[in-house]
C-alpha cells in the first residue's frame, strides 16, 4: 500500500465522515416536554429522543461514543431517572457523557441525590429557552475541554513511550549491527515475546501478565544482548565453533548488560530498566538449572527472562548466522520441544507449541537478500564509520520519522485490528474477525499482494477504498461499512482509524494507518 500518491487504504466519497453537530439525547416520558426542549436545541444540535429509561439505554447502546449530552427527566414510569443514573454509573457510561437533569422537583435532597449519581447540572421546569441553551452549551464545552486535556495527557505519555521505545531500538540495533545481524532480529524478538507473553497471560494467569506488563517486557526484550557491545568482534562474528575460552568471554555479556543498566546515572530505578536488567542477566538461564550466569532454575528465573530466552532461541534457529544456515520453522519447533536447546518451563513450551502457527507467520519478517539491514542498522553503520551526523543527529531524524504506534494490536479484539507501515509496505492484522475474513496475520508487499489477489482479499480492497481520500488535515476516519464475507454475504461493521502523517521536503507524507473494524453485533 504505497502512500506516495495517497493510495494506501483509500476512501469513497460517500464514506467520508463529515464533521457532525453535537448530538443530544432527551429522555422524558412527556411528549410536550420533549417537543419544547427539541425546539429550543434543534438549531444547534442533532436531537435524539427517548420516552423511558429503558428506551434511553437502547439509544445509548446504538450511539455509544457519539452523544455529547443527555437531558434526563427523573419521574418516569418503569425505570425512572435515578435508576437510569445508577445503571449508567455501574456501567461507567456516565463517565463518557455529561448529564443534565430536567425536573420540576427542586428539593435539596432530590438535587443532591442526582449529583451523587453523576449528574453534571440541573435545569428546572418550566423551561427558560435562554437558560436551557446556555447551560447545555456550557456543559458540552466544559466536558469537551476536559476531554481535550485528558487527550493531551495521554498523548504526552504515548509520545514519551515512543521516544523510550525508539531509543531502545537504536541501542539494540547498534548491538545487532556489531553482531552481524539485521535490525529485524530486534523487531522479531519483541513480537515473538509479545505473542508468547499474551499466550501465557491467557492460559496461566498466576504469572500476573497484565497488558501494560506485556508491553513493558516486549520493549525491554530488545535490550537482551546489549552487553555484547563490549565483546570483541572476532568472537561475535566467528564463523566456526567458539573455543572454551572464547565461550567464557561470550557468556559475560549477560552480566555486563546487567551492570551497564544498573550503572545508569539516571533512570536505573524505572520499571523499563529494571525489567531489561532482569532479561539481560537471566535470558540464558534454563529451567533445569543448567544455564548461566547464576544457575537459576524453575520459576526462580523471572518470567520475562524465560519468555525472551525462548524467543531468542527460536529466532536464532530460524535465522541464518555466520556459523550456521537457517532451520525451517518446523525444524526449529521440533528442536526446542525435544530439548535440543536446553530445558524450558513446560507451561511456556505449551504456549509456544500452541502459538507455533502465529510464529511461523512471523518468518515473513526475516531478513532476505534485498533487506540485509534495517534502516536503523544502516544509520548506525554510517554513524560508526563517520559517514553521518552521529547518533544524536540520527536520533532526531528517526524521531521525526518514527511511526505513531498505539496499543492497538489487540489479538483478543472481536473485530479486525490493522497496522499498516508505509516504509516497509507491510500490514499486520489482528483480532477474531481476521480469521473470519480469511486474512493472514502479516501481508508484505501490500499494494502488489492486494491488487494481485483481489478476489481473495475483498475486505482489504474495501478498506483500501475507504482511506484513499483521507488527508493530513483530517486524518481520522470513522464510518459504518459492510465487509464482504468469504462464503458470501456482508457483515455490517463500524470503522475507526487514524492516518499517520509527517512533514517532509516534498510535503506531507503518510507513514502508516492504524485502526479497527468492529462488527456491529459486537457493539450491541
Amino acid at each position: 500500500m504505497s502512500t506516495e500518491d495517497s493510495e494506501a487504504f483509500t476512501l469513497d466519497d460517500d464514506a467520508i465522515v463529515s464533521k457532525r453537530r453535537p448530538q443530544i439525547l432527551i429522555v422524558d416520558d412527556t411528549d410536550v416536554n420533549r417537543d419544547i426542549l427539541s425546539d429550543i436545541l434543534e438549531q444547534d444540535y442533532n436531537v435524539l429522543e427517548a420516552s423511558s429509561g429503558l428506551e434511553a439505554i437502547e439509544v445509548l447502546r446504538r450511539h455509544e461514543g457519539a452523544l455529547s449530552l443527555i437531558l434526563l427527566d427523573i419521574v418516569m414510569p418503569g425505570m425512572d431517572g435515578f435508576e437510569m443514573l445508577a445503571y449508567l454509573r455501574k456501567n461507567h457510561w456516565a463517565e463518557d457523557v455529561p448529564i443534565i437533569v430536567i425536573s420540576s422537583e427542586t428539593s435539596p435532597g432530590y438535587v443532591k441525590k442526582g449529583f451523587e449519581l453523576g449528574v453534571t447540572d440541573y435545569v428546572s421546569r418550566p423551561f427558560d429557552p435562554e437558560i436551557v441553551s446556555r447551560r447545555v452549551a456550557n456543559v458540552i464545552g466544559l466536558f469537551s475541554k476536559q476531554e481535550r486535556l485528558k487527550d493531551l495527557v495521554v498523548h504526552s505519555m504515548q509520545e514519551q513511550e515512543k521516544r523510550d521505545t525508539l531509543m531502545v531500538d537504536i541501542l539494540s540495533s547498534i548491538v545487532e549491527f556489531r553482531n552481524g545481524e539485521s535490525g529485524l532480529h530486534v523487531m522479531r524478538i519483541r513480537i515473538i515475546s509479545e505473542i508468547l507473553l499474551e499466550a501465557v497471560s491467557r492460559r496461566f494467569p498466576q504469572y500476573g501478565l497484565s497488558p501494560s506488563r506485556i508491553a513493558l517486557i516486549s520493549t525491554a526484550a530488545a535490550l537482551h544482548d546489549i552487553g555484547k557491545i563490549t565483546l570483541p568482534g572476532s568472537i561475535l562474528n566467528k564463523p566456526g565453533k567458539l573455543t572454551d575460552e572464547e565461550f567464557k568471554v561470550m557468556k559475560t555479556h549477560t552480566i555486563i548488560g546487567d551492570e551497564m543498566l544498573r550503572g545508569l546515572q539516571r533512570g536505573a530505578d524505572i520499571d523499563l530498566v529494571k525489567c531489561a536488567r532482569s532479561i539481560c542477566r537471566w535470558h540464558h538461564e534454563r529451567w533445569d538449572g543448567n544455564g548461566y550466569p547464576d544457575g537459576l532454575s524453575g520459576d526462580a528465573i523471572p518470567i520475562e527472562a524465560q519468555v525472551v530466552a525462548l524467543a531468542d532461541v527460536y529466532d536464532a534457529l530460524v535465522s541464518e548466522r555466520v556459523y550456521k544456515p537457517a532451520y525451517t520453522h518446523d525444524e526449529a519447533v521440533d528442536i526446542i520441544l525435544s530439548g535440543g536447546c536446553g530445558a524450558f518451563n513446560p507451561a511456556l513450551l505449551a504456549c509456544f507449541e500452541h502459538e507455533s502457527l502465529r510464529l511461523e507467520e512471523m518468518l515473513c519478517l526475516r531478513s532476505d537478500e534485498s533487506y540485509e539491514r534495517s534502516n536503523v542498522g544502516i544509520r548506525v553503520q554510517e554513524s560508526l564509520e563517520g559517514l553521518g551526523p552521529g547518533i544524536a543527529g540520527r536520533t532526531a531524524l528517526l524521531l521525526n520519522g518514527e511511526r505513531e504506534k498505539l496499543a492497538y494490536l489487540a489479538s483478543s479484539s472481536p473485530g479486525l485490528v490493522f497496522d499498516f507501515d508505509a516504509d516497509s509496505d507491510t500490514v499486520e492484522l489482528y483480532g477474531a474477525l481476521r480469521k473470519t475474513l480469511g486474512l493472514p496475520h502479516t501481508i508484505a508487499n501490500t499494494v502488489e499482494t492486494v491488487s494481485r489477489h483481489v478476489e481473495a482479499l475483498p475486505a482489504l480492497q474495501q478498506l483500501n477504498r475507504i482511506h484513499a481520500e483521507a488527508g493530513a488535515v483530517e486524518p481520522d476516519v470513522s464510518c459504518d461499512m459492510s465487509l464482504p464475507l468469504p462464503g458470501g454475504g456482508e457483515l455490517p461493521c463500524h470503522l475507526e482509524s487514524h492516518l499517520i502523517w509527517v512533514d517532509s521536503t516534498l510535503g506531507p507524507r503518510c507513514m502508516g494507518i492504524i485502526g479497527s473494524v468492529i462488527p456491529k453485533k459486537a457493539l450491541a
